[in-house]
Parts: structure tokens; C-alpha cells; sequence
């Protein structure tokens, strides 16, 4: 399985943060969300996928260019941004994988427990898989509905989505290449051909999507007694 890396948008919920660095490159605790995601990936067994860029891509390119800890194909959506779906599509339009490919979202530092595993295929006659956490007093989320048997509905329930999912390929088939296309639509699609499900996450999540949240978490130890290995990681990573 393959791992692609959501890097592309503007970060306009961040205020100044994001004036002269792209969301992905801010730091919390040291460390950036992006090498973090990275560190996951790795720590999943994922050696290879891609990653889209956007706005202030140019940094982010930069970034990676000594980066050895994942094999990623960039692809640079330079003429306007091509939201989640269309860069995608974008990008694996000329190899596109037959096996499912894990999508990750920078943006949401995820924590999984000791045991957690990946999936690495997708139950029964789904075509995506998404990860959810129980919604808190006060969070204003999409609400998911996660039935019994793994389906899940939107605009009501006690889940939302974190940002990290396992998608089938085939999803954008239909989705044009070179074209603004947001997954939500296709999200919705598949409800309607009961060809979604999802789990709950075995870990915790903290979204630093929005400038108050990233503020409020940014002196905090929150890698805890995980920071060394995932600073060992970053470093073996980008060293020459």
C-alpha cells in the first residue's frame, strides 16, 4: 500500500502563521507536521506515495529535497489549487496503484496506541475506509454515524473524521485530472451506493487545523516520552 500526504492548501485559518509558511512546516513541539505524518507512515510499514503542494509549494519542495525516509513523487499544483479529489487524481493519473492507497492529512496529529495496526485492505464492497474519533461537547465536526456493521452516514452521530482513510483507487476514476474536485462529493456518492464504512480509531487525534487550536498546543510536550525516536527518525532522514 501507498501513502499520499494532503499538502496543498492555503493554511487561511492559521492568521500570520501561514503568511510565509505553509501550514505542513509549522512546528509543534519542535517538530513539523508534516515529519511527523512521515514518522507515522514509516512506523506503518509504508515505504513510497506522494505528496501535493500548493500554495508557498516552493518551501515544502525545498523541504524534501535531502528527504530519504519515504520514496514520495511530488506533484506541484502550480496554476490553481485542485482540491483533495482532483489532487489526487492529478497526481497518480500516470501510475495509478491496484492496491488501496493510504491518505493522510497533515494538519491532525494522530496518536495511536501501541497496538494499532493499519489496515492494508478494505472491508468488503467498500471503496473507502475512513478513521473516526467520538465527538466532544462543543465540536463542531461533521457528524458521522458509524452503524453496527462498519457503514456510516453524515449529518448526524457521535464520530467525526480525522483525516486519515484508506481509499480505493477506482474512486477517481470519474474525477478529471487537472480539475478543482473535493472528496466530500465523492464521500457522499458513496453513502448512496453503501460503498463507505469506517472504524474508530485506536489512539487519540489533536487537529491543529485552526490558528487558536495550533496556538493553544504549541508549548505543550505533546510527543511525550515518543519524541526522541520520532526526532531520530527526522534526523537519519534527511541526513546526507
Amino acid at each position: 500500500m501507498k501513502v499520499f500526504f494532503l499538502a496543498a492548501g492555503f493554511g487561511k485559518r492559521m492568521g500570520d502563521w501561514t503568511k510565509e509558511t505553509p501550514k505542513p512546516l509549522l512546528k509543534i513541539d519542535g517538530i513539523s507536521f508534516l515529519d511527523y505524518s512521515f514518522y507515522l507512515a514509516n512506523r506503518w510499514g509504508l515505504a513510497d506515495g506522494w505528496i501535493n503542494v500548493h500554495y508557498l509549494g516552493e518551501k515544502i519542495v525545498n523541504h524534501l529535497k535531502d528527504f530519504k525516509g519515504l520514496k514520495l513523487q511530488i506533484s506541484y499544483e502550480k496554476k490553481e489549487i485542485l482540491g483533495t479529489a482532483g489532487g489526487i487524481k492529478t497526481a497518480i493519473q500516470n501510475n495509478i496503484p491496484e492496491e488501496p492507497i493510504l491518505l493522510m492529512n497533515p494538519d491532525t496529529l494522530l496518536f495511536p496506541k501501541s497496538d494499532f495496526k493499519i489496515r492494508t485492505d478494505l472491508p468488503g464492497h467498500s471503496k473507502i475506509h475512513l478513521y473516526l474519533q467520538e465527538l466532544k461537547p462543543n465540536e463542531n465536526y461533521t457528524k458521522i454515524h458509524l452503524t453496527d456493521d462498519g457503514k456510516i452516514e453524515f449529518g448526524f452521530g457521535n464520530y467525526y473524521y480525522i483525516g486519515l482513510s484508506i481509499l480505493d483507487p477506482s474512486v477517481f476514476d470519474e474525477v478529471p485530472a487537472d480539475t478543482y474536485y473535493d472528496l466530500s462529493i465523492i464521500f457522499k456518492n458513496l453513502v448512496k451506493a453503501n460503498q463507505i464504512t469506517g472504524e474508530v480509531f485506536a489512539g487519540t487525534s489533536l487537529d491543529l487545523g485552526e490558528q487558536k487550536l495550533y496556538e493553544d498546543s504549541m508549548n505543550q510536550n505533546i510527543f511525550g516520552e515518543k519524541k526522541e525516536s520520532i526526532l531520530k527518525y527526522i534526523k537519519d532522514s534527511f541526513s546526507n
